[in-house]
């Protein structure tokens, strides 16, 4: 993989992304982006730059990819990346406005899931995997960013997403063990949380009930949300998502219904 001294780049003529990871800062220009590093200890550093060299000859349509490797001093700042233009996170792109198709809300994480599927094929568990870290542009095509953060035997990562962290660690209590399981379980947290504003374990069957009624594809759903919301049963081989998504599913959803005044305000703020 091309190597690109930190001290080449013209930060001057980059724009700064409008969102930004904790852990690192975001710049682009008209066709990629640059993925720069805050903070992280030598081991990390190191990890990290075995594992990128080690995927570099994957090919993944629809996940950005490290194309070179941002280095100073012979250690490893950042990476480019293709950039994805004109488009934000599935979070944010079905939170714009009042109303939301529910089709293509589901099409959209049937998208992914495929895509998650391949991504597995490649022996990648991508471990903090969250509607924040895929995306999705003006013609509905979806792409998976933040690929660092992913499991790659034998290279590990410390990197869940905050969904996951809040229902394995703060509501179950349990250590979180790297699977394929792990993945297809963030993916139906995050198609919960999105289609409902609520976190799974926070749901009331009357909420639930809501769209359920109306949508297939939840009804489809709804054994796993039961079981998933009892922190006292196992938690079972979760299926792909486009396993359980019903492609007849129309429904508008209403969000001025589903949130409290204080994720309203939120929102306005974020936005």
């Amino acid at each position: 993989m091309e190597k690109i001294n930190i001290k080449d780049i013209d930060f001057s003529s980059l724009k700064t992304n409008r969102f930004q990871g904790t852990l690192s800062t975001i710049y682009h220009s008209d066709d990629q982006c640059y993925k720069i590093f805050k903070k992280m200890d030598n081991f990390d550093e190191n990890m990290l730059y075995q594992k990128l060299m080690a995927m570099q000859d994957i090919k993944l349509d629809r996940v950005l990819m490290p194309t070179a490797l941002i280095i100073e001093e012979n250690q490893l700042r950042g990476y480019v990346m293709p950039r994805f233009d004109n488009s934000l996170s599935l979070n944010d792109y079905f939170s714009r406005t009042r109303f939301v198709e529910s089709k293509d809300m589901l099409n959209a994480i049937k998208k992914a899931s495929l895509i998650l599927r391949d991504i597995h094929d490649q022996g990648i568990i991508f471990q903090d995997l969250s509607f924040d870290n895929i995306l999705i542009n003006q013609d509905q095509q979806i792409m998976f960013c933040d690929i660092d953060g992913c499991y790659y035997k034998p290279f590990r990562s410390e990197c869940i997403s905050m969904l996951l962290k809040e229902y394995m660690i703060d509501y179950r209590g349990e250590l979180v063990v790297i699977s394929r399981n792990l993945d297809r379980l963030s993916m139906m947290l995050s198609m919960f949380y999105l289609m409902y504003y609520r976190e799974v374990q926070k749901m009331t069957d009357k909420r639930y009930a809501y769209l359920a009624n109306n949508l297939k594809s939840l009804e489809n759903a709804k054994l796993y949300a039961e079981i998933l919301a009892d922190k006292n049963r196992p938690i079972p081989d979760i299926p792909y998502l486009d396993e359980i998504i019903d492609d007849s599913d129309e429904f508008l959803i209403d969000r001025a219904k589903q949130v409290t005044l204080v994720q309203r305000l939120y929102s306005f703020i974020r936005h």
